[in-house]
């Protein structure tokens, strides 16, 4: 007999926090939007509940318009349903998504449930070992220290995008190996921009970018980005070039102390717009200091741009040989890659091969059949 919750059929009630969605330009929102919409084309008999809660929206919220897809808002403040949940366990999810098979917890919080099974993805566990790297320090404590233990006390099965988050699990929470599935994040087909030299051209007008530049997708702003030395080398080694910075203006000037020479803010790009623009950078630099896996790497592999990036953390594991890896502390290093790309068109050529070849071994279209498949483990049932 089949346990699920959906139809005569046996498919499945799959509940999804979206929660981060609301704050649309971080790695976290990137993630949830690309599972959720691959996710609901890979089973369209399916159905994916999508669950978020904002008491003060500052963005319009992100809906998917599939036809196996519904969208539940809870308007209560998010931290005071956390502490019900965290601390009674009490409202359960299916008061408000009606019956589940499985819950998706996308990021720290899993919410209570009367029977589905519970799945968390965790990104990245940094703040543990480098809470100087983030800039909402009590932000990051809070979910860290207090939301994370609990949900991971609940979980049937994490999900980590690497194995360095993986490796930080056991070593940092304790969570035993056998309860972490390792599914890496994809990148979008649209990425890999085709030689419309046309396009590129009505989009580099439109946002001003009339000279030759260098291009740091920042993602999020905070200080794991390793701003500072990204412009500082970028100077050194490139001064007749401009740094164009993709990402919050506001956030980004303040990382920058006042100090914008030679940089070009263009602010939050349309996922149109985006890869376009790292299509048309000479280089791409994203010398983080700690990724969980390094979304803006592989999107630029895959809009064929030459990358230097950080030999540290996940993001080997995402770029292998395709970029030139460099010491992220280290601003003459990160220089001297810079120099040395320019001076080698032959190089850059390789590279730019070599990472859309690599791009195209991550999808999102895979990463969602792993992650069906892993509900299916949970809740088995022939289809």
């Amino acid at each position: 007999m089949c346990s699920r919750r959906g139809d005569d059929h046996g498919r499945m009630r799959i509940g999804v926090d979206i929660y981060q969605t609301g704050f649309p330009f971080g790695g976290i929102a990137r993630y949830v939007r690309a599972l959720v919409s691959a996710m609901a084309a890979a089973a369209p008999s399916d159905r994916f509940v999508l669950v978020s809660n904002h008491f003060r929206r500052n963005h319009a919220p992100w809906r998917h318009p599939g036809p196996n897809v519904t969208h539940v808002d809870l308007q209560v403040p998010r931290r005071l349903m956390q502490t019900c949940w965290n601390r009674i366990g009490w409202p359960p999810m299916d008061s408000f998504a009606g019956p589940l098979d499985i819950f998706h917890g996308t990021h720290f919080v899993l919410p209570p449930v009367r029977t589905a099974k519970r799945v968390l993805t965790v990104h990245d566990l940094t703040f543990l070992r480098h809470p100087e790297y983030f800039s909402d320090g009590p932000l990051n404590l809070r979910g860290h220290r207090m939301e994370l233990p609990a949900a991971l006390k609940h979980a049937d099965v994490i999900i980590a995008p690497s194995d360095y988050t993986r490796r930080a699990l056991i070593e940092l929470m304790k969570v035993p190996e056998d309860r972490i599935r390792v599914i890496p994040e994809g990148v979008e087909a649209h990425f890999f921009v085709s030689q419309d030299r046309s396009k590129l051209q009505e989009v580099k007008d439109r946002l001003g970018l009339s000279r030759p530049y260098l291009i740091f997708l920042v993602g999020t702003p905070e200080p794991r980005k390793n701003l500072l030395r990204t412009v500082a080398a970028s100077r050194l080694a490139a001064p007749d070039l401009d740094l164009v910075i993709i990402g919050p203006k506001d956030p980004i000037r303040s990382l920058l102390e006042g100090d914008a020479r030679g940089v070009h803010l263009i602010g939050s790009l349309s996922e149109e717009d985006l890869p376009y623009v790292l299509h048309g950078a000479v280089l791409s630099l994203y010398p983080s200091l700690a990724e969980g896996f390094g979304l803006p790497a592989l999107e630029s592999l895959a809009a064929g741009v030459p990358l230097v990036t950080s030999d540290r953390t996940a993001v080997p594991e995402v770029v292998g040989e395709a970029a030139v890896r460099i010491e992220p502390e280290s601003i003459e290093e990160i220089a001297q890659a810079i120099r040395s790309l320019l001076g080698d068109e032959d190089r850059r050529r390789r590279l730019v091969e070599a990472g859309k070849a690599r791009a195209r071994e991550f999808s999102w279209e895979r990463s969602a059949r792993e992650v069906l498949s892993l509900y299916g483990e949970l809740v088995p049932c022939r289809y």
